[in-house]
């Protein structure tokens, strides 16, 4: 990938994760969930840890739920 791509990415995070959120196709959701930590980890790198300190979190929260919806796509499987 090259940077201009990274940092679209970076600031898609959202929209990554909203559209993994309702995607039901297995494969397509695995797919989505990678591209959604690749994003949330690019857009951490390029974040100020007190000045977007709320973002962070939202962050955090999301990979948390990530991870989540990772094991039960998996145990769907």
């Amino acid at each position: 990938m090259d940077q201009k791509h990274l940092e679209s990415l970076g600031t898609a995070w959202l929209d990554l994760y909203t559209a993994a959120l309702i995607e039901l196709d297995g494969e397509k959701l695995k797919t989505l969930i990678d591209d959604v930590e690749r994003a949330i980890a690019i857009r951490c790198m390029s974040l100020d840890p007190i000045q977007d300190s709320d973002e962070a979190q939202r962050l955090t929260a999301a990979q948390r739920r990530l991870s989540i919806l990772r094991r039960e796509s998996e145990s769907r499987a």
